[in-house]
């Protein structure tokens, strides 16, 4: 018995020294993976911009500030703004309130650069501290108009080709749902990111009527409209759909180059009138 039970003290000593190795073990692999998850997180800092840094930190200034700059209601037209970020595509990043407090943010940084700037004594102070706070309260009004503007050109431009390879796709037997999954995955651009967005509402049991109508509210691209407003009434009629892209996509290759003609003609037309303004100030003046 005796023998027995100093086996089994032995057995129970060297299980609990190997216990207590495979902790210490565990404990240095799992000290030595947060290291590392700590040396790749600062890696990664550092490798970050200091533009995106300053961004970033404004960035998380202003939603900080939305509450607030959702009460200022000085300039704000909530429809319009709302409109541009849906337009912008900038919804999944900036609440319309982020939005309001992006720009009370930069409109405070610049009230303060402004103010040292005139403290300073530096030329042109009082224009300088009257001119840049209200410059900057409407700059990122315009910057968001531009990027909406910019943002639906974008789609516009890349409707022809776009309508093209949807058009081949559904001529091989692909359905249309398969057709324009496929080329959004194989497009970039803002086009893709709206097709996208289209196929994960239908795909979520969204009706289609109401995804086209969804799509045609985040965009004011005439070219997509005038195709979402073709695939319904097609649909309605019993139109193939290879044929409404086809049809689509020829009408719009002849609109452009129609409107190229119309641009090159303008040129020339200027062209001639600034050379015959030359003639004119030689001879007379």
């Amino acid at each position: 018995m005796s023998n027995i039970a100093g086996f089994a003290s032995l057995m129970i000593g060297i299980i609990i020294i190997l216990l207590l190795f495979a902790f210490v073990y565990i404990w240095m692999l799992s000290a030595q993976k947060q290291k590392a998850i700590q040396y790749i997180g600062k890696e990664k800092k550092q490798k970050m911009k200091f533009k995106d840094r300053i961004w970033q930190t404004i960035f998380s200034f202003s939603k900080k500030l939305a509450p607030t700059a959702s009460r200022i209601k000085l300039f704000s037209n909530e429809n319009r703004d709302g409109r541009n970020l849906r337009l912008a595509g900038l919804t999944k990043k900036l609440s319309l309130y982020e939005f309001y407090g992006l720009r009370l943010t930069i409109w405070f940084l610049t009230f303060m650069g402004a103010t040292a700037y005139f403290i300073l004594g530096l030329p042109f102070r009082s224009i300088v501290l009257l001119v840049l706070p209200v410059a900057a309260f409407f700059l990122p009004n315009l910057w968001l108009k531009h990027k909406a503007k910019d943002r639906q050109e974008q789609i516009s431009a890349s409707m022809p080709d776009f309508l093209d390879i949807v058009s081949v796709s559904l001529q091989a037997g692909a359905s249309l749902d398969g057709s324009l999954r496929q080329v959004a995955n194989s497009i970039q651009g803002p086009l893709s990111d709206e097709i996208q967005q289209l196929n994960r509402e239908i795909s979520f049991g969204v009706q289609r009527e109401t995804a086209y109508q969804s799509l045609i509210e985040r965009n004011n691209s005439k070219e997509l409209e005038v195709l979402i407003q073709s695939l319904v009434q097609g649909g309605e009629l019993g139109v193939p759909v290879s044929r409404t892209f086809r049809v689509q996509a020829d009408d719009l290759r002849a609109n452009r180059g129609y409107n190229a003609k119309e641009q090159a003609l303008k040129q020339v037309q200027r062209s001639q009138l600034l050379r015959h303004l030359r003639l004119y100030r030689q001879y007379f003046c």
